[in-house]
């Protein structure tokens, strides 16, 4: 779980500093959603393992991101009006909740 953290930590920085040049941070937030959708869907087979807290924040995260997809698929026409937000605020402070919660499950080994 470690390796994981640290993964995802490390592509977290990488994006934010790619923000300086607003295109390739884009870009990279594409591959770092990309990568922490996977990362959420496998560290689902240690479920049983975490307690309750750590379960809470697990899916407070998914209930986000869900509803973040949802809200692209239904109000694409909203997003224009706000897309600083939706576009760079929201994903990556969806990205920065993952990691945290990552740094709070790093003990757990595989």
């Amino acid at each position: 779980m470690k390796k994981l953290y640290y993964f995802n930590k490390i592509i977290l920085i990488t994006t934010a500093i790619f923000y300086l040049t607003i295109i390739l941070g884009l870009y990279a937030q594409i591959a770092l959603g990309i990568i922490q959708i996977l990362s959420a869907i496998g560290i689902l087979v240690l479920w049983k393992n975490y307690d309750y807290n750590q379960k809470k924040h697990l899916k407070t995260y998914w209930l986000f991101v869900i509803i973040y997809g949802l809200r692209w698929l239904f109000f694409k026409e909203s997003v224009d009006d706000i897309w600083l937000l939706d576009i760079i605020i929201l994903p990556m402070t969806l990205a920065v909740y993952f990691v945290w919660i990552l740094h709070k499950l790093k003990e757990i080994t595989l």
